[in-house]
């Protein structure tokens, strides 16, 4: 893009922006189209801009009929708010733009069963500004004059897209707050945007400039917005030379429009839920006018909740050399640290979704168990899997049989730094130890309690009810 810099000839000169455009059309009460119940409204005034300080403006209009008027957005309004038939005069008044963006609404007249709506545009606050930041222009082509408020030099931009029809004007030299642009006519069926960017020091105005194609349009800004798995407020910026209505067709239980008159007439925004699933999601909103068959769709995408899964996070290992292999179900890239020397992976693979890990581990030639740890690590996520392997010939086998309808398993002491183990309990039912563990069975017939401890060099039973035969010849 080409740089254009500017020096204001004078500094604090407030100068305003406008669009040149044709007059009002004129009716008359003798107009054809001037019906019982179908008043007419002719606007005389053209659309005004207000400063960030807000203020008020008077509006002039003529109608056939009585009328009533409205503001669509609450920083604005407007009285008298109905009036009879003929030349009137309404105050059109706007609050304190506090706000770092400029806005827009519309006063809404209605005389019988005829509307006519005028979009006015409220400034924002800021340093370096123009009068006005946003120009709309018909197919055929206009002159713009952007005028900036500043007593500093500037320079601006026009949008790489758009130099070849939005042509900078040569002004003279008491002119250089006044910058004019030629936009050409737009021979193509779809609207247009060009932007014009003007800057100062760390300050930036955008002038943005909308043409209308050869046929009405709904244009979108963005069409296929991201939300992030922690869900929050979309915002979805539009323009259109047509009313529209807005649809969820999908019917979406974690996104819904915030109803809200605050916003611009062009801005709508949507609250989504956080996604607490492992799979991304998407849904529609849909901008449409029945009338002239225009639909514009916004496919919203929020992504997955990140997750390392692993289906047992404890593995207890014989003395001897062997192989750990696992599964790991994941939607992220991850790292695989131990902790130990003794276990170490033994293929590496860059796959994502379901993982087969595989760690080689080394025979324990001493008579104590040891135990390490497997981190499964992704950006603030972390999976551990806890490895415990037997001393030599540190595994014992404890066989309890009894005819009890329950059974808790003794307690057992060791001298090593833990203890691990798995519980059979003879119906089929195996779990992991853990002191205090009982079990209770369906059937009243005998069954034999089988214990594998890792560390364990006594144990203790409760009591002796009920129990027929205690094998402790593995033990």
């Amino acid at each position: 893009m080409k740089k254009h810099t500017i020096i204001p000839y004078l500094t604090g000169l407030l100068l305003s922006a406008i669009v040149l455009s044709g007059g009002c059309k004129k009716h008359s009460a003798e107009d054809p189209g001037a019906t019982p119940g179908n008043g007419i409204i002719t606007l005389t005034t053209m659309s005004p801009i207000f400063e960030a300080e807000g203020g008020d403006v008077f509006i002039t209009f003529h109608s056939t009929a009585a009328w009533t008027a409205e503001v669509d957005q609450t920083w604005g309004s407007v009285s008298p708010s109905q009036g009879d038939a003929g030349e009137a005069t309404v105050t059109l008044h706007t609050d304190k733009n506090s706000s770092g963006s400029e806005r827009n609404a519309t006063l809404i007249l209605h005389s019988g069963t005829t509307t006519e709506r005028m979009v006015f545009y409220q400034k924002q606050e800021n340093a370096l500004t123009v009068t006005k930041n946003r120009f709309e222009v018909k197919q055929a082509g206009d002159n713009i004059t952007v005028e900036v408020i500043a007593n500093i030099s500037f320079e601006y931009e026009i949008a790489e897209d758009a130099v070849n029809w939005l042509i900078p004007i040569e002004s003279r030299a008491m002119e250089t707050t006044q910058l004019h642009f030629q936009v050409k006519p737009n021979d193509s069926a779809r609207s247009r945007i060009g932007t014009i960017e003007i800057q100062s020091r760390d300050l930036t105005e955008t002038v943005t400039v909308y043409q209308d194609g050869e046929e009405p349009q709904i244009i979108l800004t963005e069409e296929n917005p991201i939300v992030e798995s922690n869900g929050g407020t979309l915002t979805v910026e539009l323009r259109s030379n047509i009313p529209y209505d807005i649809q969820l067709p999908d019917q979406p239980d974690w996104l819904r429009e915030i109803t809200t008159r605050t916003l611009s007439t062009y801005t709508h925004r949507f609250e989504a839920d956080p996604n607490e699933s492992y799979d991304s999601r998407s849904t529609r909103i849909v901008f449409t006018n029945t009338e002239s068959g225009i639909s514009q769709t916004v496919t919203v995408t929020q992504m997955q909740r990140n997750a390392i899964l692993v289906s047992k996070e404890q593995y207890m290992l014989d003395a001897a050399a062997g192989t750990l292999e696992f599964k790991v179900n994941t939607n992220v890239d991850f790292k695989i640290t131990t902790s130990e020397e003794w276990i170490h992976e033994s293929q590496g693979t860059r796959a994502l979704e379901e993982r087969s890990l595989k760690f080689t581990v080394d025979a324990n030639s001493n008579e104590n168990p040891r135990e390490a740890t497997i981190r499964l690590t992704a950006d603030d996520m972390e999976q551990t899997i806890k490895v415990y392997q037997a001393g030599r010939d540190g595994t014992g086998i404890l066989r309890i049989t009894h005819t009890n309808g329950a059974f808790a398993i003794p307690t057992f002491t060791g001298s090593s730094m833990f203890l691990y183990g798995t519980v059979s309990w003879g119906d089929g039912a195996q779990e992991e130890y853990r002191e205090g563990l009982s079990h209770t069975y369906r059937s009243g017939s005998s069954h034999t309690v089988t214990i594998e401890m890792m560390g364990a060099t006594m144990f203790t039973l409760p009591d002796l009810i009920g129990i027929t035969e205690l094998d402790l010849t593995q033990f």
